[in-house]
């Protein structure tokens, strides 16, 4: 049997404002697939995601089951099309089953009350993500875990044939990592049409039928997992050397990245270059730094952190400390240490909670001009804040003091460079 296209998309742009960020990418996604969308940050991944679900405009051909995306009214397309975002303010004290129940409004006329039918599909999804536990919880006193899980939920409460999962697992340890990704390539076996963000390009590789990797906007490879992943597309788009080995489990591609050196022959002393990073924000940023030659020492770690695998297998200095734990008081002293004596602090975006709010508040203690804040395209300080409130004040009040922001490694580098002053643009 043939299969419509479920998304169907002609030279499609979008952005933000007046910049462009998606740049005339053309694709279509049919029923029983899932798809992973791959590229470096600030490459247009999440912008593409958006400009799917309408959530940003976009111009071009932009196709829902043959028919054009601008033609659904709001309830048409809340029934056709599942949306789950990085993140989403929890400014209202709902219960988690609330939330989840605002997704079947979408299917009853106005006014009309919810039937038994409508509770009994957000139970399942409250079950099928592993939060029905939470149902009576305030959403407030969520961990980004739980809340990222809850998302989940809401979106399959919806019951449309269409999901969109911008970085599903971002916030989510190992175990939940694999139950929410096997439940997706489940959705996709059973006709679905699952396309998710993935940061992570081994998650991508071991659940994903097909990838589709981004770079400056555009794509640059779309196919297999063992089609896209090579090494030298892997070089060309993330500036990183990897190996590739087949999983002994899976059959699946797996990537194990390898020291990278620099190679412009310059004989100038490197910059000693100081990342803070987290939840897998910072690997592809080491990588592409180690690239470049920078001296580089990744601060503190979690040992589980996709950031501390990638520092220890580019033998970058970093401080571990184990998961989901207030950060030990020497292991702030020797990250205070190591900021003492960087040229520069990148600081790269990343989920922020009460346990490692004090990486970010000792950034106050340097000077700002020496610190450059990687903020990928679209997202804003308060998306990363699950420290209600204190991690955006920090980051704000950085910024004010002289920090400059970048979307892009491209602007990193460019800060990086020594002819560039590191002042304030007036």
């Amino acid at each position: 049997m043939t299969y419509p296209h479920s998304i169907n998309a002609k030279n499609l742009h979008a952005g933000y404002g007046m910049q462009e960020i998606v740049k005339s990418i053309s694709c279509s996604f049919t029923p029983g697939t899932f798809t992973g969308i791959i590229g470096p940050n600030g490459s247009g991944k999440t912008t593409l995601l958006k400009a799917f679900s309408r959530v940003i405009p976009s111009a071009g051909i932009l196709e829902l089951d043959g028919k054009a995306v601008s033609d659904y009214s709001p309830a048409e397309l809340g029934m056709a099309l599942g949306f789950v975002p990085q993140d989403e303010g929890r400014p209202f004290s709902y219960t988690v089953m609330q939330v989840v129940l605002m997704a079947r409004y979408t299917r009853t006329s106005r006014f009309a009350a919810l039937a038994p039918d409508d509770y009994s599909r957000c139970h399942r999804a409250v079950a099928e993500t592993g939060v029905a536990h939470l149902a009576d919880r305030s959403i407030q006193t969520l961990s980004g875990g739980e809340w990222q899980r809850v998302l989940i939920a809401r979106a399959l409460a919806q019951d449309t044939n269409v999901l969109l999962l911008d970085e599903p697992t971002s916030h989510l340890d190992l175990s939940h990592q694999s139950d929410i990704l096997s439940l997706m390539r489940s959705l996709a076996g059973s006709g679905s049409t699952i396309i998710g963000v993935f940061h992570d390009l081994n998650l991508a590789a071991l659940y994903c039928d097909r990838l589709i990797m981004i770079q400056h906007g555009q794509i640059v490879a779309d196919g297999t997992p063992e089609q896209v992943l090579t090494p030298e597309k892997i070089l060309q788009v993330y500036g990183a050397d990897v190996i590739t080995s087949c999983h002994p489990a899976t059959g699946r591609p797996f990537l194990m990245p390898i020291k990278t050196t620099n190679g412009n022959g310059s004989s100038l002393k490197p910059l000693n270059v100081q990342v803070i990073s987290g939840g897998g924000s910072g690997a592809d940023l080491l990588h592409f730094l180690a690239g470049k030659g920078f001296s580089l020492s990744a601060g503190i770690l979690a040992t589980t952190d996709t950031d501390y695998l990638t520092a220890q297998a580019l033998d970058i200095s970093c401080i571990p400390v184990l998961p989901f734990s207030r950060i030990p008081a020497d292991a702030l002293e020797k990250l205070r240490g190591m900021l003492s004596h960087a040229d520069c602090i990148i600081l790269s975006a990343h989920p922020v909670g009460m346990g490692n709010l004090p990486v970010i508040l000792a950034l106050r203690e340097v000077d700002p001009a020496q610190i450059i804040i990687h903020l990928p395209e679209g997202r804003d300080f308060s998306s990363y804040d699950f420290a209600q409130g204190a991690a955006t004040a920090a980051l704000n009040e950085l910024c004010e003091a002289g920090a400059l922001c970048t979307s892009c490694y491209e602007g990193i580098l460019g800060l990086l460079k020594p002819e560039i002053p590191r002042t304030p643009p007036s």
